[in-house]
C-alpha cells in the first residue's frame, strides 16, 4: 500500500509523544524515506521533519485518523451548509 501524501494547508492528525493532535501542513520536501513535512499545529506549535504512518518516531502524520477527521468535517460542513438552504428557502 501507498504511503498517503499531502499538500500545503491541508489538515492531518498528528501523534505527538501518543496524543492526538489536529494540525496544517506548512511545508513539505521530498525526501528518500518519502515527503517531509513541517506542520503548524492549533496550539501554535509546529513540528518539523514529520513523516506519515512513522511508528518508529515520537512525532507522525496518522494517516487513519486524518481521513476519518477530514471527512467527519466534510459531512458536518455539508449538513449545515443543507440546513442554510433549507431555512432560507423556506
Amino acid at each position: 500500500m501507498a504511503v498517503q501524501t499531502y499538500n500545503l494547508k491541508e489538515t492531518v492528525v498528528v501523534n505527538v509523544y501518543g496524543k492526538n493532535q489536529v494540525g496544517t501542513i506548512a511545508e513539505r520536501a521530498k525526501t528518500v524515506r518519502g515527503f517531509r513535512y513541517l506542520i503548524h499545529m492549533e496550539n501554535g506549535r509546529e513540528h518539523e521533519g514529520v513523516y506519515v504512518d512513522s511508528n518508529d518516531v515520537t512525532v507522525y502524520i496518522d494517516s487513519r485518523l486524518t481521513k476519518s477527521f477530514v471527512n467527519h468535517q466534510t459531512q458536518t460542513t455539508k449538513l449545515i451548509n443543507d440546513t442554510i438552504d433549507i431555512v432560507n428557502n423556506s
